[in-house]
């Protein structure tokens, strides 16, 4: 493992440290799965530098990100999700979504959009909460995140065995 800690969070700083890593270290980078938050000047670098790689967000920075997005005043659902038990398993099923894969798996007979076609499905069935949660379903979680971000980038499918292998 290779952790950095920066004082500058710029794509250039990222593309030298990259660049430097890769000379230091003979890794076989096609088998690499580097893991970061989803900082664009990073997954850029990653990319560009490494692009044999395969980069991956990280699980807890998605659910930081959607908790923060919910928290805004102008979002103003937070308290929908704190007072109505329907927009809160809403949100605990959007948080849960990285854990479905990103394609089709055979060990897995649904995708990240698969279930988000059922959370939609179940924001549908309560026509309050739907249309409080139309932006922040369709605006943030399917465009930003399941199409801009790319499923694969946050999917976290099959990484627990890995990383608890790795323990072992």
């Amino acid at each position: 493992m290779v952790y950095a800690l920066t004082s500058k969070m710029t794509q250039a700083a990222y593309e030298y440290f990259l660049i430097i890593t890769r000379q230091i270290l003979p890794l076989n980078y096609a088998e690499l799965v580097i893991i970061s938050d989803f900082e664009r000047g990073l997954i850029n670098v990653v990319k560009s530098a490494i692009p044999e790689s395969r980069y991956q967000g990280c699980w807890f920075h998605y659910c930081q990100s959607i908790v923060r997005y919910c928290r805004r005043s102008m979002n103003s659902i937070f308290n929908l999700f704190k007072s109505s038990l329907e927009a809160a398993k809403i949100l605990h099923m959007i948080l849960a979504l990285p854990h479905l894969p990103a394609e089709v798996n055979p060990n897995c007979r649904f995708t990240i959009f698969d279930g988000f076609r059922v959370v939609v499905e179940f924001a549908n069935q309560h026509p309050n909460i739907s249309q409080r949660l139309e932006i922040f379903l369709l605006g943030y979680v399917q465009d930003f995140w399941l199409i801009q971000m790319g499923a694969s980038s946050i999917s976290v499918y099959g990484y627990e065995n890995f990383i608890n292998k790795k323990k072992k």
